[in-house]
């Protein structure tokens, strides 16, 4: 764990020395505070219900953006093979950068805090359902990051690695929508279960649905796993 907690410390500090963490950050409340707005005058209630939903999907296209330097950058540099070669266990390396992302999307959401308090202050929020719906937030962000990481370790071109990361969680987005086209009550089933809106929802609704938990673990777990064995067959190649 030693080794995971030092590239943790490293990717977390590469971050924000340079302009990317705050761009993100800027632009992540920006959409948070415009989804509030809209969500309160929409809706007249003292809710982050829509504010939730919306900056999930958002996330979807900018995490993947942001993860998309981890392994192309650095297979661009040279230092890929550098840490190949070094005695650096994968799993410490792929935790490590895991982690660093996910404690920046933390801080990404701890901005938003700003909003709850505006909700305290003038009306009378349900504080289990806040805080149920930016635990789904942050299953949400943990799916996506590894799904950065996964499109980062196929390519070493940065900007190819975060499309290809949204090309590959669109379909989580797009899923519910093509669900309602569909005649075939398997077929609708199977879409409502891959789409991410059916699984975020239940957490703005304020319910902790175990297996709403177990889609963001397994889709999250399967991209980590896809990115390990995609970086071993590059270490032998």
């Amino acid at each position: 764990m030693t080794i995971a907690w030092a590239i943790f410390k490293k990717e977390l500090r590469t971050f924000f020395v340079s302009p990317l963490a705050y761009v993100f950050l800027g632009v992540f409340l920006l959409l948070a505070g415009f989804f509030f707005s809209m969500g309160v005058s929409l809706t007249g209630e003292a809710s982050l219900r829509i504010m939730l939903a919306n900056l999930s999907i958002s996330l979807l296209f900018l995490l993947p953006l942001l993860t998309m330097r981890h392994f192309a950058d650095e297979r661009r540099s040279g230092t890929f093979e550098l840490l190949m070669t070094a005695p650096v266990p994968l799993w410490a390396m792929l935790l490590g950068k895991w982690f660093a992302s996910l404690a920046l999307c933390v801080i990404l959401l701890l901005g938003t805090l700003l909003f709850p308090g505006i909700l305290a202050y003038y009306g009378d929020p349900d504080w289990g359902v806040i805080l149920t719906g930016y635990l789904g937030l942050l299953l949400a962000c943990s799916a996506f990051v590894s799904a950065g990481l996964f499109s980062s370790s196929l390519t070493d071109e940065p900007v190819a690695a975060g499309l290809i990361g949204v090309v590959l969680l669109l379909p989580f987005w797009v899923a519910g929508s093509i669900s309602e086209m569909v005649d075939t009550d398997g077929l609708r089933s199977a879409l409502r279960h891959l789409s991410l809106l059916a699984q975020i929802e239940p957490f703005n609704r304020g319910v902790i649905d175990s297996a709403a938990v177990a889609w963001f673990l397994l889709v999250t777990f399967g991209f980590l796993f896809l990115t390990w064995r995609s970086i071993e067959s590059r270490r032998w190649r």
